[in-house]
C-alpha cells in the first residue's frame, strides 16, 4: 500500500470518527437544552465549546435556510415520508431534516473530491452524482436500522406493557389510567408510544382509535391483536379484565413459541449473518491487496453501470437470503 493511500485511509478513518463525534456532541447539546429550561442557572451561550459554537452557527444557517424552501410543497412531500422515523418538536421538524440530509451529500462529496485528489484523480460528474446519492441517502440508512430496533425493543416490552395494563384493570383503574400508569412504568422507546397514545387520549379519543393509531405506526401484530380486541370490547361491551386475561396468555404463549423458535434457528440466521458480510470481506482484502484493483468502476460510464448492477444483484441476494430462511409462525 502506497503513502497516498495511507494517507487516504487515515482521512477516512478521522472523518468517520469526527462524524460520530459530531452525533454524539449534537444529542448531548440538545439534551442539555431539554434540561436547561428547568435548571436554576441557565448555561451561559459565551462558556459554550467551540463545537457548541459551530453547532449553533450551523443550525442558525439551517433555519434561514429552512425558512426559504418551507413553502416548496415538493420538499415537504418528501419530508413526510421521514415522520416515522424522528421525533417532530421544537429542535427537530421534516423540512429541516431533508436540509441537514442535503448537507450531509454535499459534505460527502467533498471528502470524495479530497481524497482522490490527494491519489492525483479527479472525480467525474457521474462520481459526483453517484458520490451526493450516496451521501444523501446514508442516513437512511441509519433512520432504517434505529426503527428497526426501536420496534423489536417495542415488541419485547409489550408483554409487559399489557401485564402493567390488566394489573391496573384488576385494581379498578380506567383505561386512561392504565395508559398513564404504562407510560411512566414501561423504559423508553414504548414508554413514548404510550405518551402518544395518553395525548391522543386526552383530546378526547377512545381507546380502540388510540390503538389503531399505535398499530398503524409500529406495525407490531402484537398491537393489533390489542387493537382488534378493544375494538370488539368497543362495539360489543364486555369484562375489559377478562379481555385483557386473554390478551395476557395469548402474548405470553406467542413470545414463549418466539423464544423456541429463535434458539431452533440460531444456526441459520449466523449462515445469512456470514453470507451477507463475505462480499464485504472479500472487497476489503483486495482493497489492501491491490487498492487500484476497483479504480476501473470509478473511471467511466461503464464502470459506474457495472458498479450498480453489482449493488442490486447484493439487494436481491440479501432480499432472497432473507425470504428462504425466514420462518414463519
Amino acid at each position: 500500500m502506497g503513502p497516498l493511500n495511507v494517507i487516504h485511509v487515515v482521512i477516512m478513518v478521522i472523518v468517520l470518527v469526527l462524524l460520530v463525534l459530531l452525533f454524539k456532541v449534537n444529542n448531548s447539546i440538545k439534551l442539555e437544552r431539554r434540561i436547561g429550561r428547568y435548571s436554576t442557572y441557565p448555561v451561559n451561550d459565551e462558556d459554550a465549546s467551540l463545537m457548541g459554537s459551530l453547532e449553533s452557527r450551523y443550525n442558525h444557517f439551517v433555519r434561514k435556510l429552512e425558512s426559504k424552501v418551507k413553502g416548496n410543497g415538493i420538499i415537504g412531500k418528501i419530508a413526510n415520508r421521514y415522520n416515522k422515523y424522528i421525533i417532530v418538536g421544537d429542535d427537530v421538524n421534516p423540512v429541516r431534516f431533508i436540509i441537514n440530509k442535503l448537507v450531509i451529500g454535499i459534505c460527502f462529496v467533498f471528502i470524495v473530491i479530497v481524497s482522490l485528489a490527494l491519489r492525483g484523480s479527479v472525480i467525474s460528474f457521474l462520481g459526483f452524482i453517484f458520490s451526493f446519492i450516496v451521501g444523501y441517502y446514508i442516513y437512511d440508512i441509519f433512520l432504517m436500522v434505529n426503527n428497526k430496533v426501536k420496534i423489536k425493543r417495542i415488541k419485547n416490552d409489550m408483554l409487559r406493557a399489557v401485564i402493567i395494563m390488566n394489573n391496573a384493570f384488576k385494581a379498578g383503574k380506567s383505561i386512561m389510567q392504565a395508559v398513564d400508569i404504562a407510560r411512566r412504568e414501561l423504559p423508553s422507546p414504548i414508554s413514548r408510544e404510550f405518551d402518544k397514545i395518553y395525548q391522543d387520549m386526552l383530546y378526547g379519543l377512545s381507546a380502540d382509535v388510540v390503538f389503531d393509531r399505535f398499530a398503524k405506526r409500529v406495525d407490531i401484530e402484537e398491537v393489533r391483536y390489542i387493537s382488534s380486541s378493544l375494538t370488539i370490547l368497543n362495539n360489543t361491551g364486555g369484562n375489559i379484565v377478562s379481555v385483557f386475561d386473554s390478551i395476557e396468555k395469548t402474548l405470553f404463549d406467542k413470545k414463549k413459541l418466539d423464544e423456541e423458535l429463535k434458539n431452533a434457528t440460531a444456526a441459520s440466521n449466523l449462515v445469512v449473518k456470514v453470507l451477507m458480510a463475505i462480499p464485504f470481506i472479500f472487497i476489503l482484502l483486495i482493497y489492501v491487496i491491490s487498492p487500484d484493483y476497483f479504480d476501473p468502476l470509478f473511471s467511466s460510464v461503464l464502470g459506474y453501470f457495472i458498479l450498480f448492477i453489482m449493488i442490486i444483484m447484493f439487494i436481491v441476494f440479501v432480499l432472497i437470503l432473507n425470504k428462504v430462511m425466514k420462518v414463519k409462525v
